[in-house]
């Protein structure tokens, strides 16, 4: 029987999910891959499950939402943040977004277009290490890197805590999505079994992560067990449909996509 291959971030926040099928490695591969990588190998047919960027959800097509998990926030999220050189938000003129983002980098346009009323020039952030030099009057980075930017001489954006401003909602960065014509059986109960694994597991996992990312273990036990949700329950989904409807209205996504859970 061939083995299941799941795609997932290389984040802290990935690893309750996939913490227990460590002990599983004879029928499950895990392969890592940024969110802006992650689409095209499920759409190529090289894995068979990925943590989906919601925005990729939207702009694909032929692809179901399993249900029951998500990588979400409900205010501060601490690993998507905008870094701001200008000298205060109404200054920025130019964006340089994380290359290894997509969800975020809409996240961000909608936020300082609908919160802060700004337009700016948006360009890609190849090299985190440049935010830095001043090439850019704000720089959005996500995952383990926007925890450890050194913050002096930048004014902050956490954008989980911009979008529950704005909308009042959680917001969903990523969900579990397969191809609508996979034949995946017990795969609902197979990550949310992983899901309840890992979240038992979350002392040992924040040991694991702190070494990692030369970071206190005491915040990387906050960000997995406070900052970052993991259900995709009604209130998740309302703020992914919130979210659909922003991108939207800022045509980055093409309208009638529906959100559609897989159903085995």
């Amino acid at each position: 029987m061939a083995k299941l291959k799941i795609g997932v971030v290389p984040y802290m926040n990935a690893k309750p999910f996939i913490y227990g099928f460590q002990e599983k490695a004879d029928k499950i591969d895990i392969v890592y891959g940024v969110p802006s990588a992650l689409p095209q190998m499920l759409e190529n047919d090289e894995l068979d499950i990925i943590l989906m960027p919601s925005i990729g959800y939207f702009r694909g097509a032929g692809y179901k939402i399993i249900p029951g998990s998500s990588i979400a926030s409900n205010g501060l999220v601490e690993s998507v943040k905008l870094f701001i050189k200008a000298p205060s938000i109404n200054k920025i003129r130019t964006v340089a977004l994380d290359k290894d983002s997509l969800t975020s980098c809409v996240l961000t346009k909608i936020i300082l277009s609908k919160r802060h009323s700004l337009k700016p020039e948006y360009i890609t952030l190849y090299d985190k290490r440049k935010i830095y030099n001043e090439y850019a009057d704000a720089f959005l980075v996500i995952g383990d890197d926007a925890m450890k930017v050194r913050e002096e001489g930048f004014t902050i954006l956490d954008l989980g805590q911009e979008w529950y401003e704005l909308v009042g909602l959680p917001f969903v960065y990523a969900v579990w999505v397969t191809k609508s014509e996979s034949q995946l059986q017990g795969i609902s109960e197979l990550l949310i079994d992983a899901k309840k694994y890992g979240l038992k597991f979350v002392n040992e996992i924040a040991d694991t992560e702190a070494e990692r990312l030369k970071m206190g273990k005491n915040r990387c036990l906050w960000y997995l067990k406070e900052s970052i949700k993991y259900n995709l329950g009604e209130q998740e989904i309302r703020g992914l449909k919130s979210f659909y409807d922003y991108a939207l209205e800022i045509g980055e996504v093409r309208e009638g996509v529906e959100i559609e859970f897989y159903n085995e």
